[in-house]
């Protein structure tokens, strides 16, 4: 799961040393394009150690990561700035995703060594 966060955070966050200011309903649109697609590309393990096609991935992610902002909208800034902010509320929202997704999904979630081993999270 941290190796998933870490890879969105890295391709979420703006590539300029400088601060870039994000309104909160442009960096909420964008969280909940980019969760699916990070979390369900074919070669994470959201994809791999759990029985669903990849259209059930995004779904499943996409309704969890609206739950997850709901329960965070109050405190994230109405103006984030980039990539501290980002960086930040991205975490929360990506490691609430992740355990929403394995919650949902647990009677569909593969029991083998390389998903059960948390490296590979």
């Amino acid at each position: 799961m941290k190796r998933v966060i870490r890879l969105f955070v890295f391709f979420f966050i703006p590539f300029s040393v400088n601060a870039v200011d994000i309104n909160k309903s442009d960096w909420i649109k964008n969280m909940s394009a980019a969760l699916p697609a990070v979390f369900c590309n074919s070669r994470q393990y959201f994809r791999q150690c759990f029985n669903i096609s990849a259209q059930e991935c995004k779904n499943t992610t996409a309704s969890v990561t609206q739950v997850c902002i709901s329960k965070n909208i109050s405190h994230i800034p109405h103006i984030l700035v980039q990539p501290e902010d980002g960086t930040y509320w991205g975490t929360i929202i990506g490691k609430c995703v992740a355990e929403a997704y394995q919650v949902t999904l647990a009677k569909k979630r593969i029991d083998n060594t390389k998903c059960n081993d948390q490296k590979n999270w």
